[in-house]
């Protein structure tokens, strides 16, 4: 039975990660060009914009493409409003009455810097892909719901903090995040950085479902049955995640208690077989470091697997790292072997 129940997960990653090569017949070379032409051009007229970046497009992915990469290419995530309204949210929770007034409030700030200064939070990236997507008949809505990041949603529920968006495109709907897609804030300079991330455009759903969980289940676009509690306690997963393609399968939770002695089966989805040769398993407990390489065995059909044994007791740290970047982490507590273990792997 658990070798079935393997199977089923390994045909049903295949399945979602399949997204992106939906359109692996296209290249995009043109759709980026025409980004690139219409770098820095004003928002005073979206229709106009949206015009310039696809009438000489041919086909819908491309159109999204030029409007999905301009939005990333020139709006500035707004940190500083960012945690403002994050504040805000924690302290009217439980109070909606009091966070529409003050999100009626600042409503007028909200546009005045996106439109002027081109710089805003999630909600305006993904209000911009939807309006330039609508503009050309392109369908798209906003998804509102959870984002995990070192700070929010790990291991706890928090709250909703973050928006993306949904495009439809040849009849089926895809997911992409133009905020995160578009840099990061550098915290020791205490400026944003422009980093463009190609991971986020069309990733597999399977791949969205371990960072992001929409208000509306039905916007996980998977057949998984997955709850809120059990996705704040999933392994943690980074940009970095998205820019490899890589989708944890085990452990399917970011803490495991194990037995001294008991063996653990990482297992992970991956895009390139062309990365292993850069893919390493880096575990640390304290002050000792092992570090295990990837080797062509390991690989099975878009599977990589490796055993580790755990013979000594201790907390560890455990990442999957392709070249420098950690692309996934867990936590794992290694106990005596007569001690009752709460969570199994």
């Amino acid at each position: 039975m658990k070798r079935y129940i393997i199977i089923l997960v390994f045909l049903f990653s295949i399945s979602n990660q399949a997204q992106k090569s939906d359109f692996k017949h296209i290249n995009f070379k043109k759709a980026d060009a025409f980004t690139d032409m219409y770098q820095d051009y004003t928002l005073e007229n979206l229709p106009l914009l949206a015009y310039n970046l696809t009438h000489n497009l041919n086909t819908q992915v491309e159109k999204f493409r030029a409007i999905y990469t301009w939005v990333c290419s020139n709006i500035e995530s707004d940190h500083s409003f960012g945690e403002l309204t994050l504040k805000k949210r924690r302290r009217f929770k439980n109070d909606s009455i009091a966070f529409t007034n003050w999100n009626r409030e600042v409503k007028p700030r909200f546009f005045k810097r996106l439109l002027k200064q081109k710089k805003t939070i999630c909600t305006g990236y993904a209000y911009l892909v939807r309006e330039l997507a609508n503009l050309v008949d392109i369908e798209c809505e906003i998804i509102n719901g959870y984002s995990r990041t070192t700070k929010h949603n790990i291991g706890s529920i928090d709250i909703p903090n973050h928006s993306w968006n949904t495009v439809k495109l040849n009849g089926k709907w895809y997911l992409v995040d133009a905020t995160l897609a578009s840099g990061y804030y550098n915290v020791d300079e205490q400026k944003f950085v422009k980093s463009y991330n190609d991971g986020y455009f069309l990733a597999a759903p399977k791949l969205y479902a371990t960072k992001y969980f929409p208000l509306e289940k039905k916007w996980l676009l998977t057949k998984d049955e997955i709850d809120l509690k059990q996705f704040v306690n999933l392994p943690v997963t980074y940009g970095s995640t998205f820019k490899y393609g890589v989708i944890p399968v085990t452990p399917n939770t970011l803490l495991s208690r194990i037995a001294v002695g008991e063996e653990v089966m990482f297992r992970f989805k991956i895009r390139d077989k062309w990365d292993i040769e850069y893919m390493q398993l880096v575990l640390n407990s304290g002050l000792r470091s092992e570090r295990l390489k990837v080797k062509p065995s390991n690989y099975d059909n878009g599977i990589i697997e490796m055993k580790y044994r755990f013979n000594k007791r201790g907390n560890y740290t455990v990442h999957f790292m392709v070249n420098k970047d950690v692309v996934v982490s867990y936590n794992i507590k290694v106990v005596r072997a007569n001690t009752q273990i709460g969570t199994s792997i």
